[in-house]
């Protein structure tokens, strides 16, 4: 996870203005606000979330149960790098 510091204004833009789409991202705790008027957000995340709800109408549990596979994904790929380099090691001994 690639966190990113956006303004306000800066968010909105990423959500094409979307007020009720950020107020549901800062419930479900995908933005975590911090000091002034800075969030932190994941944008690949808030991209996704954005496109489940938005375009497909899926609920936020489901989007909840999409965004936590496609991390455990991303850490099983990048596992399977480590350990095929290990492999190539182990071959060149």
């Amino acid at each position: 996870m690639t966190t990113t510091r956006f303004t306000y204004q800066q968010l909105i833009t990423l959500v094409e203005g979307d007020d009720e789409l950020i107020t549901r991202l800062v419930d479900e705790g995908l933005i975590e606000r911090t000091s002034g008027d800075l969030v932190l957000v994941d944008v690949d995340r808030v991209l996704v979330a954005r496109t489940l709800w938005r375009d497909l109408a899926i609920d936020w549990s489901s989007i909840e149960l999409v965004l936590r596979l496609r991390e455990e994904l991303a850490a099983a790929r990048q596992q399977i790098v480590e350990l095929e380099a290990d492999l190539a090691a182990a071959r060149r001994r």
